[in-house]
């Protein structure tokens, strides 16, 4: 895969790994201290390679050490934007891993972690999902 530089000048980039079991459930975790429901990743590092980053960020959450980065499946802009802060824009990464998901430790950053169906994630009162989140769910959702 060809690596790929950001440039946090103009814009941040969030990464998002997209992490299916099995059963075609999706690997989502809560924020500590919100009812915010989120995939592994986040912001990439000021001229950090892409792949590298989302690595990164999938060991620092997860502690998963043997992921396989696949292809982008979905993009958008983040819909919250903070004041005086570049756009963050979001990639969404299918991914596969070949440790079972049980060896999971969350970072504090997380506090729980479950593996929802495409049922689960329409439950918007239960999980709390970022919109941009939510779509890049249903595309994934979608293949098969």
């Amino acid at each position: 895969m060809t690596a790929f530089v950001n440039d946090a000048a103009l814009f941040t980039v969030s990464q998002k790994a997209i992490l299916k079991d099995k059963k075609g459930r999706i690997l989502m975790m809560e924020k500590t201290g919100k009812r915010h429901w989120d995939l592994p990743g986040g912001k990439l590092d000021e001229g950090e390679d892409m792949v590298a980053g989302l690595e990164r960020e999938i060991i620092e959450e997860t502690h998963l050490h043997k992921v396989h980065v696949g292809q982008i499946i979905y993009a958008g802009r983040r819909s919250f934007e903070e004041v005086g802060k570049p756009e963050r824009v979001m990639l969404f990464y299918l991914c596969e891993c070949d440790q079972k998901f049980e060896k999971i430790k969350l970072s504090d950053e997380h506090n729980e972690w479950r593996l929802l169906s495409a049922d689960d994630i329409k439950d918007q009162k239960k999980y709390e999902i970022n919109p941009v989140v939510r779509a890049a769910l249903k595309v994934a959702f979608a293949l098969k």
